[in-house]
């Protein structure tokens, strides 16, 4: 991402908030610039080069950060504030601020037919669900989607109504400040990537993992369909910047639609 399309879609993100009257989300106050300048400046000491996927993330945030004013609105928007509350039920700290992609939502009575959006980050492990009892097989313990030392990343869109197609186009960049290591990831369909990941961590034998598979699929049924995504990282131990951006692309009654939406920077400290 270059540093002129960084400073576009910033500008572009803010103006949309500022429409909107887009709250601050209640996570924490913007992260000091100084880790990342400072292991900027270590990478590229260490001579990491361009393509390097560390630098590359660790530029690509540091080109997305931008200060965005709390707003005084007294009536926020109501589906920003429930994909917020989506996020911090399910135990995921909401990033800095919220994001937009202008012309892109299904729902009527948006300026600019504007879809705001929200992202997050819950370091393992994550969640610690327990699955509900499941015939013929014994109680199984808390599973995890993240265990100690990973990161699930989330982003949760308002006003998309039908994302029943490809679900590739979001993008997570991010990068340990601690252990100087990042890089890029794709984001999958909220509630395919949860199932899989929690899966993943079960050790269980293939008869069981399918069994299991749709007990859990319909446990998690509730979560947001239209647009969330999620993506799980061995992001390892630290404090952990990351920007969330990209694509969706879902179907509204004039067609299909591809969403751009701008980047959004959050931290989370992973155990």
């Amino acid at each position: 991402m270059s540093r002129r399309f960084s400073r576009v879609a910033g500008t572009v993100a803010l103006s949309c908030a500022a429409l909107l009257a887009l709250p601050a989300t209640a996570a924490a106050d913007p992260a000091p610039a100084d880790p990342l300048s400072q292991a900027l400046t270590t990478l590229q000491q260490q001579g990491a080069e361009a393509t390097d996927p560390a630098l590359a993330a660790a530029t690509a945030i540091a080109n997305s950060r931008t200060d965005v004013a709390e707003t005084t609105d007294s009536n926020p928007l109501a589906a920003l504030d429930a994909a917020n509350e989506i996020l911090t039920k399910l135990g995921i700290t909401p990033f800095f601020y919220p994001t937009a992609s202008i012309n892109c939502a299904a729902v009527p009575g948006l300026p600019l037919d504007i879809a705001p959006a929200v992202a997050g980050a819950a370091g393992g492990p994550w969640p610690n669900i327990g699955l509900p009892s499941i015939p013929l097989l014994p109680q199984l313990p808390a599973l995890n989607a993240v265990e100690k030392g990973e990161t699930m990343f989330a982003f949760v869109p308002a006003g998309i109504v039908d994302d029943s197609g490809d679900k590739a186009g979001m993008q997570v960049a991010w990068f340990n400040v601690n252990t100087l290591k990042g890089g890029f990831a794709d984001m999958g369909g909220a509630t395919n990537t949860l199932v899989d990941s929690i899966l993943a961590n079960a050790n269980l034998d293939p008869i069981t993992t399918e069994i299991a598979r749709g007990a859990l699929t319909n446990f998690v049924a509730g979560l947001p369909a239209a647009g969330a995504r999620l993506a799980p990282v061995e992001t390892g131990s630290g404090t952990v910047l990351a920007a969330v951006f990209g694509n969706v692309t879902h179907n509204t009654p004039t067609g299909e639609k591809s969403c751009f939406f701008f980047p959004t920077v959050g931290l989370v400290n992973v155990a």
